[in-house]
């Protein structure tokens, strides 16, 4: 039997999380591992590069605080706040912070290509746009320059194609609705690029709203997103998406996360320095706002499949 690989966020995010990593932690807020992401913030992990679709509030925390130095995604760098740039762009302006914007499929295939183990992947998209242009290439607030992407020749078809730089996270943080203590992690919902970014890192840290028994996972094997054996840690931490929102569990707390540069400090002062861990973040919450206030967030209308599943691996006749 494999061992168990439970631990505590602060512990995982030490082991796991190393300076300088490319880091993958889902794609906008759902599933967004919020309370892995704040220990990330607690513990000052440097010279991070996100990759993944549309970044989050949890990426523009990281990119606020100079923690993350670099970026690729699929839009949402150049987010304004008002009439001014956002936090990306006051970054890059400041020469602290450096990006390179891509489309979320083109973020999700080269995660993909990382994830299969190839050089790079060829695709269609982007061709035809201004993200071929030499000054989007090699734009001034970019890190890759030519390596950004290049445009090469189909061998069979003699057609343009675009080849994508495949991308392999150093670590990945995901949270899901359930896991058994060898990490073994079901989710349910949209997962975006998802799937591609857990294969594709190196270290795996996955938090679960709920530890269960193995059986409860191999009951309905369809739902394992990702299998133990690629697993380094799970954590147990009911709520570990809010202030984001979990499928089936609760809604997210938009107006907790449309911060800005203006209130960011007080933010991260009052949520995340100030609150050792997510057990005490939650608490804060529910102190502040009131615990029927949270409860406002769970589903009201539960959502469930029509129809039933029967594997049915067993015959009748013996074998």
């Amino acid at each position: 039997m494999p061992k168990p690989k439970l631990m505590t966020a602060k512990e995982a995010v030490a082991q796991y999380v190393h300076d300088s990593d490319i880091i993958y932690f889902g794609f906008g807020s759902t599933f967004c591992p919020h309370a892995l992401g704040y220990e990330v913030l607690r513990q000052g992990k440097k010279d991070l590069d996100i990759i993944g679709g549309t970044p989050g509030s949890l990426q523009h925390l990281l990119i606020y605080t100079g923690l993350a130095t670099r970026a690729r995604a699929g839009g949402g760098m150049a987010m304004r706040e008002g009439n001014k740039p956002g936090i990306a762009w006051q970054r890059a302006e400041e020469g602290t912070f450096h990006f390179e914007d891509y489309t979320n499929l083109s973020t999700t295939l080269m995660l993909m290509a990382g994830a299969l183990g190839i050089p790079f992947i060829p695709a269609r998209t982007v061709l035809g746009t201004s993200f071929l242009e030499p000054e989007n290439i090699a734009h001034a607030h970019g890190f890759l320059g030519e390596n950004k992407l290049k445009v090469i020749q189909d061998p069979y078809s003699g057609k343009p194609l675009v080849a994508l730089p495949a991308v392999r996270p150093g670590v990945a943080m995901y949270h899901v609705q359930r896991a058994d203590e060898y990490g073994n992690a079901q989710a349910w919902g949209v997962y975006g690029d998802a799937k591609w970014g857990l294969w594709a890192s190196e270290r795996v840290i996955i938090s679960a709203e709920e530890i269960v028994p193995t059986e409860v996972v191999r009951s309905d094997p369809n739902r394992t997103l990702l299998p133990g054996a690629r697993v380094s840690a799970v954590v147990h931490i009911p709520y570990g998406c809010f202030p984001g929102e979990l499928p089936g569990y609760y809604a997210s707390d938009g107006a907790m996360m449309r911060f800005n540069s203006t209130n960011l400090d007080d933010f991260l002062e009052e949520w995340v320095h100030g609150c050792p861990d997510h057990e005490a973040f939650m608490q804060h919450y529910v102190e502040k706002f009131g615990f029927h206030w949270l409860e406002g967030f769970k589903p009201k209308v539960k959502a469930q499949p029509i129809g039933t599943v029967d594997y049915g691996y067993r015959p009748i006749h013996d074998m």
